[in-house]
């Protein structure tokens, strides 16, 4: 998903403030070092989209996920000592590291859809989710099996229903960025066709 017309960051949607604010007590020092994070939460939701290029509800997601880690680490190894270097440093490198992770299950996910795996679809409550765009999909899944091959269905779904650009599909996929346009462009072709749209039910009937 691309900035808006602005080139702004997408924006939070959900209650992600409450989400990473645990009502955990901490110590006195670590409690110092959460407040410093979380006082970085725009520079963090700005890494995770620089590295997913993500809309607005996922960024939300790996924006939780970063404060719950570095919450957790806090409760129980306490404060951050010297050894790990500045507060910032360590917090841009959970932000990467979650927002790889999340990446990589957003193409799991999408793998076990094309699959046969469609109860995944029961995954997080959000708005305007990935899984939501999947049930939209999930219709007409038999026939887009039946007409695309293999990677142009993976390729598919991963940039319609999660909204990703083709060099986060190609590191998912194992492939390169032109074998993922190509074949996202054949796709929609096909897509496009009156044969498979008569088959969607896009076209109607004669």
């Amino acid at each position: 998903m691309s900035r808006d017309k602005n080139g702004r960051i997408p924006r939070q949607r959900g209650a992600a403030d409450e989400a990473t604010t645990p009502a955990e007590v901490l110590c006195p020092e670590a409690q110092r070092q959460w407040d410093q994070m979380h006082r970085l939460r725009r520079s963090v939701r700005n890494i995770a989209y620089r590295k997913t290029g993500l809309p607005a509800v996922a960024l939300d997601d790996i924006e939780s996920r970063v404060y719950l880690a570095v919450f957790t680490r806090l409760k129980n190894s306490g404060p951050l000592s010297s050894r790990i270097g500045r507060i910032e440093s360590y917090l841009w490198t959970v932000t990467r590291n979650e927002a790889v992770n999340f990446l990589k299950e957003l193409g799991k996910q999408a793998e076990d859809f094309v699959g046969e795996a469609v109860h995944l679809l029961t995954g997080r409550e959000v708005q305007s989710s990935p899984e939501e765009e999947l049930a939209v999909l999930l219709p007409a899944m038999q026939v887009l099996r039946e007409e695309l091959p293999d990677l142009q269905l993976k390729v598919f779904v991963l940039a319609e229903a999660y909204g990703l650009k083709s060099p986060y599909i190609a590191k998912l996929l194992g492939t390169t960025q032109n074998s993922v346009r190509d074949a996202l462009r054949h796709a929609r072709k096909k897509l496009a066709s009156d044969q498979v749209g008569l088959r969607l039910g896009v076209l109607a009937q004669d």
